[in-house]
């Protein structure tokens, strides 16, 4: 997210992928998911940052499927609310991932599942 790259975020996920986001009220696709964060952070002057917080656990259920959790922070400046056209900050202080992943047979790693959950944001900061 942070090179901001057009279409390869919804790469990452399996056609029927599920991801919940602590921004969202429901569960979404994944490709769905992706399209969505692509249109809210990857404008002109949107900046965002993430650090992984924590070692990454990964645990292997099968073969081909592994699953992988991590704490982590993001920080994203200048978001666009076309609607109020308006600007704003949005900041995950403390975070939690949790990212089932499949191994397909020509070796490509792909995303089954992702649940991103906060448990400490700042509210939103309107930017002036």
């Amino acid at each position: 997210m942070s090179e901001q790259k057009p279409g390869e975020l919804v790469k990452m996920y399996d056609y029927e992928a599920t991801t919940f986001n602590p921004f969202s009220q429901r569960a979404e696709l994944g490709q769905v998911a992706a399209a969505r964060l692509e249109r809210e952070y990857f404008r002109p002057f949107t900046q965002f940052h993430a650090e992984i917080t924590s070692p990454i656990e990964v645990k292997f259920l099968a073969d081909n499927v592994a699953v992988a959790v991590h704490t982590y922070r993001s920080f994203a400046k200048n978001l666009e609310d076309p609607i109020r056209g308006k600007r704003y900050n949005r900041n995950v202080l403390d975070g939690r991932g949790t990212h089932v992943f499949i191994i397909g047979a020509e070796g490509k790693l792909t995303l089954a599942h992702q649940h991103l959950s906060d448990i400490c944001r700042t509210p939103l900061e309107p930017v002036s």
